[in-house]
């Protein structure tokens, strides 16, 4: 028996497509097809945007037709894409009006807040095309994982011996003696020294994908690092800079794996969040997803 929801309906170029599923929200592999969901309360349109790597405009613009739209989600399947070969954002239109927050402009690309990898910062302080309208892009991840039934190992909060950390500084330097300095990978290397030390569980500084070369928006001269990582991209992406596979997308494995291992040896791993300030700044910019 073959299910009738899982034909294409419509086509734009060379891809086919259909009305998606609400949940989840991101970009998720769904069969043959890769499931598209997105929330905006008052965009009167959507446009999914796709691109190949390193190119600045998209192959293809595919408008959400209004049936596509449940409530405020926009959903599509998309068939016929290599994940591996695209990355994708966002165009809304909707209400202009800057006293109210209202700041809807179809030709500003946006990142898909619920994206689990963002291009563009693969290599940690790597230079960046200042002319590059649309930097961070949604990559789409193969979400296979396998956690061999791991969880949470739920220590009692009173019994926790914590060791606060930051993932790059905590292995950059040679006397780390880790193989790969500064990443997921480098930090699992160190989890002998960490048990030695008497601790349950490690608190990592903020690991999503942040802008470490956020003090060049206002001077481009400034050749200052942001180190510490709060001013987030994405809350949903781990950081490819801090990623020894970041330039194959696969820092979510890598991170995952680095999770895994904590809990294995009987580490709860805490994580750094802050979601009262972002890289958008203010109502100056840059204009990234929120």
């Amino acid at each position: 028996m073959i299910r009738i929801d899982s034909f294409p309906t419509h086509e734009a170029g060379s891809l086919k497509y259909r009305a998606g599923h609400v949940f989840p929200f991101g970009a998720s592999v769904s069969g043959e097809a890769v499931n598209f969901s997105i929330f905006s309360k008052e965009a009167t349109s959507c446009t999914l945007l796709l691109y190949h790597p390193g190119e600045y405009e998209p192959f293809i613009r595919i408008p959400f037709p209004e049936s596509f739209r449940i409530g405020d989600v926009f959903s599509m399947l998309v068939y016929g894409l290599d994940i591996d070969e695209v990355e994708y954002g966002y165009s809304f239109d909707g209400p202009n009006d800057p006293e109210k927050g209202r700041l809807y402009d179809p030709s500003v690309p946006l990142l898909d807040p619920y994206a689990k990898a963002v291009s563009g910062r693969t290599v940690w302080g790597g230079e960046i095309a200042e002319d590059n309208p649309f930097p961070y892009r949604g990559k789409i991840i193969r979400d296979d994982f396998d956690w061999e039934d791991d969880r949470p190992l739920s220590l009692p909060m009173q019994d926790l011996v914590i060791y606060e950390l930051h993932v790059r500084s905590f292995t950059m330097h040679p006397s780390a003696g880790v193989d790969y300095p500064g990443t997921y990978a480098g930090l699992r290397e160190k989890i002998p020294y960490l048990k030695e030390l008497g601790i349950n569980a490690v608190e990592l500084m903020p690991v999503f994908e942040f802008d470490e070369l956020e003090y060049r928006r206002s001077d481009p001269a400034d050749k200052r690092i942001n180190l510490w990582g709060y001013s987030t991209v994405c809350f949903f992406a781990p950081k490819a800079g801090y990623a020894a596979s970041g330039e194959y997308t696969l820092q979510a494995d890598e991170f995952k794996n680095l999770v895994k291992t904590f809990h294995k040896n009987g580490i709860e791993v805490l994580l750094d969040v802050v979601f009262n300030h972002t890289a958008e700044g203010d109502e100056l910019g840059p204009t990234i997803s929120y």
